[in-house]
């Protein structure tokens, strides 16, 4: 059995453990700096020596996620990166990225040919293309299940579930910029109104909430970590899935 460490006190400022056990870790890469910039919450998924980074952020926070991934893992032992959409605050940072590793990079199909405006060619050679159903990848000690969640709020947006941890890497999906900085959700009805402004103008529809909804609420979720604001433990979960599934955003607001 692993353990967890998720306590409210985590500093989102520095790098923590969140899971480990003999084979596999998840660590959060310390990446909120409580600037006027947008932060981005990155984590860097080890299993039996090798990593994968998701949502490894932009060009300016690079310096400080490769100290922290090299505090866990050689970058060059990282295999994949995978990126939920083509934002610089999600992807700005890979050019660098792929300068000191051979990491593949994990994205849906609609975006591989927005990669060379990363300054690379033989995209083929290593984009690791996602179609629009998902799929199951074997990594290390685990299994990783790319669940499709398109137009929230990308058209090729995937969440992510690590079935050896137990968590489920969100992307945009849960996204908060609250007025105070906590890593850990402590008080679900104040987090929720912190969310609310950006699920509303970011996500298409009801209706694409409702069929992400309906493909997680199953799982055996320990907590939901997005790429922007806290992480969602599990007595949370179904607080949150229900406010989403209820959910008007985006077009169902139109006049």
């Amino acid at each position: 059995m692993g353990e967890y460490f998720l306590d409210p006190n985590l500093d989102p400022g520095r790098d923590h453990i969140l899971y480990k056990d003999d084979e596999h870790m998840v660590i959060y890469l310390g990446t909120q700096e409580g600037l006027e910039d947008v932060d981005v919450n990155s984590y860097l998924i080890v299993s039996k020596g090798k990593g994968i980074l998701i949502d490894p952020g932009g060009y300016k926070i690079f310096t400080k996620v490769l100290a922290n991934v090299s505090k866990y893992i050689d970058p060059k032992d990282i295999e994949y990166i995978y990126m939920c959409h083509q934002d610089p605050d999600v992807a700005g940072s890979i050019p660098l990225w792929r300068e000191i590793s051979n990491a593949k990079i994990i994205i849906h199909w609609l975006w591989v040919r927005f990669l060379p405006h990363f300054g690379f060619e033989n995209i083929r050679g290593y984009a690791h293309e996602l179609q629009d159903e998902g799929e199951t990848l074997n990594f290390g000690a685990t299994t990783l299940e790319f669940i499709p969640a398109h137009f929230l709020h990308s058209p090729g947006h995937f969440t992510v579930y690590d079935r050896r941890s137990k968590f489920l890497f969100s992307g945009d999906i849960g996204i908060a910029f609250p007025d105070e900085r906590y890593l850990v959700v402590e008080n679900m009805e104040r987090h929720i109104q912190y969310m609310r402004p950006l699920h509303e103008r970011l996500m298409a529809s009801n209706k694409a909430l409702r069929l992400w909804v309906n493909k997680v609420r199953g799982l055996d979720i320990e907590a939901i970590l997005p790429q922007h604001g806290a992480i969602i433990p599990r007595r949370f979960v179904p607080r949150f899935l229900d406010w989403l599934e209820n959910l008007k955003v985006g077009v169902d607001l139109m006049r």
